[in-house]
């Protein structure tokens, strides 16, 4: 899904009626034009009832133009970009380019993910399902291969570069919603659980016996930490932009967490099992709402006071918002007697536990294991367990001879560390 939408991005005056608020009905000039591609059939963005970018729109005072292509593949994203270029719908400046106000929404790589999955499961999985039938002929589906989501990005990427020539200068970029208590998950872990334990899922590291979550999991890990890459590495080309992730993963997390499960599990889903109901997209937005007014400059609440800044103590580590583990230098250290030294950030599944490591390269994971327990909070990993550590889409090989640095672990790289049952068998 692509979406935009043209606002002054200047802070608006107080409500008469609580000073505290921000009147969004006072935002000028607002254009909001969606593309749209998600899940098959219909979308998140262009649905029966208002979806979450739609709803998104009306809470900044935007006039919704929408653009929705259900169905459609991440590659469709070239077309896209074009056509809210060159309609004559969408808002331009002199010169025929996009106000440098207009903030473009990208939700892409629902079918290209969570939809070929169910399509293979329904296909080859089906009978396996219930429990009949054999998985040895189906293809693995692309979600569940190492390193997911590369391609993906290359073509987000290129849109965002597409619509920064085109005049824009804010993003905001969705994380694909690889989010497992969405019903059409649970109907197809029974597949997943067939593979791990016929050994499809090797590739990844997760072998039979394995919980059948554990896949998926990492998988959804590695396309976060990829999507989020992909925001930084366009800010830092791009200083005079503002390209901001939302983590909708989070916030579904959130909203399971604040409503409770049962009522969210009942109220969040409609019946094709993927798709939001008209509450659920309500929910979504407030938490795009959100994001947007804390991280775009021209939508942020001014604060009665602004403290000030002062910039860390270069002894001290900085910390990423996003992850919570502490930034890298980016340069290994070297020790005095010569011996090259690293800093691995390691984080757990949820996200809500983070550290780090200093360590060789030389390493085995064997021995990187035993020093990231001794580093780990208490109660990290029971002796009924053990650790292991993904790293995109992939677990690192348990080798006695592959070295963390033949691996592809360099410095300041990230780490999800996966607590398994001591029984799963480990290669």
């Amino acid at each position: 899904m692509f979406a935009g939408w043209r606002t002054s991005l200047a802070p608006s005056s107080p409500s008469k009626s609580d000073p505290t608020r921000m009147d969004v009905n006072e935002v000028t000039e607002c254009n909001f034009d969606i593309k749209s591609k998600m899940l098959h059939k219909d979308s998140w963005a262009e649905y029966m009832y208002p979806t979450w970018a739609q709803v998104l729109g009306r809470r900044l005072g935007a006039t919704v133009h929408s653009f929705a292509q259900a169905g459609s593949m991440c590659a469709d994203l070239r077309s896209q970009a074009q056509r809210a270029i060159t309609s004559p719908q969408v808002s331009k400046a002199p010169g025929g380019l996009l106000p440098a106000e207009t903030l473009v929404v990208v939700h892409t790589c629902g079918n290209d993910f969570i939809m070929k999955m169910a399509e293979a499961f329904m296909g080859g999985g089906l009978g396996s399902m219930f429990g009949g039938g054999n998985i040895s002929g189906m293809a693995t589906p692309e979600m569940l291969q190492p390193n997911p989501g590369v391609r993906e990005v290359v073509v987000i990427t290129e849109f965002l570069e597409t619509m920064h020539r085109a005049g824009a200068r804010n993003f905001l970029v969705s994380g694909v919603p690889i989010f497992l208590d969405m019903p059409v998950f649970n109907m197809a872990m029974p597949v997943i659980t067939a593979m791990v334990n016929s050994g499809k899922l090797e590739a990844l590291g997760v072998s039979p016996g394995d919980p059948p979550r554990l896949a998926v999991e990492v998988q959804a890990i590695a396309l976060h930490d990829l999507w989020e890459e992909m925001v930084q590495e366009f800010n830092g080309k791009h200083s005079e932009s503002t390209c901001v992730f939302f983590d909708e993963v989070a916030a579904l997390e959130r909203l399971r967490l604040s409503f409770g499960p049962a009522v969210f599990d009942r109220s969040m889903w409609d019946f094709s099992m993927f798709h939001p109901t008209a509450w659920g997209h309500e929910q979504l937005a407030i938490e795009a709402h959100k994001v947007s007014t804390e991280k775009f400059p021209g939508l942020r609440e001014p604060s009665p006071t602004t403290p000030p800044t002062s910039a860390p103590a270069t002894s001290s580590p900085t910390f990423s918002a996003a992850s919570g583990y502490s930034a890298s230098s980016g340069t290994s250290e070297v020790k005095a007697d010569g011996a090259k030294k690293m800093t691995v950030h390691i984080r757990n599944v949820k996200g809500d536990v983070a550290f780090e490591v200093l360590c060789d390269p030389s390493w085995t994971t064997s021995r990187f294991r035993e020093k990231a327990l001794e580093k780990a909070p208490s109660g990290f990993a029971d002796s009924g367990c053990v650790c292991v550590f993904a790293m995109k889409g992939k677990f690192l090989a348990e080798s006695q001879t592959e070295t963390l640095e033949q691996m592809g672990v360099q410095d300041g790289t990230q780490l999800i560390a996966v607590v398994k049952p001591r029984s799963s068998s480990m290669r």
